[in-house]
Order: structure tokens, then C-alpha cells, then sequence
């Protein structure tokens, strides 16, 4: 699983894509990708916040170790 900021710079890297590129059907794939990453994002703050899941994602996944 990735970290907000992970799912931060996708939906940036995703913005950049869909501004830069002039192809509508790319821009508009891009900026949908970019409005999931940001859902993501906001998913993975909420269940951080609830205390459902570690600030740190490679925590929750090294802890069955």
C-alpha cells in the first residue's frame, strides 16, 4: 500500500501529464487518474486518522514478519 504523499505526487505527475499534453482524449484519461489518486489520497488520510491504518504503510506490511 502507498503513503499519501505517494498518492500525493501521482495525482500531481497525472495533473502535469493532462496539462501538458493536447491530445483530449489523453487529457482527459490523465486528469480522471489524477482525481483517483487524490481519492485515494484522502481515503488513506481518513483511515489514518480513524486509527485504522499506521501513518507508515511498510509498517502494516513488515509487521507479519
Amino acid at each position: 500500500m502507498r503513503s499519501v504523499t505517494e498518492y500525493i505526487d501521482k495525482a500531481v505527475e497525472f495533473s502535469r501529464l493532462a496539462a501538458d499534453t493536447a491530445d483530449q482524449t489523453l487529457k482527459k484519461r490523465y486528469a480522471d487518474l489524477a482525481a483517483c489518486y487524490r481519492l485515494l489520497a484522502q481515503d488513506q488520510e481518513r483511515l489514518i486518522a480513524e486509527g485504522s491504518l499506521a501513518d507508515d504503510p511498510a509498517a502494516d506490511s513488515n509487521s507479519g514478519n
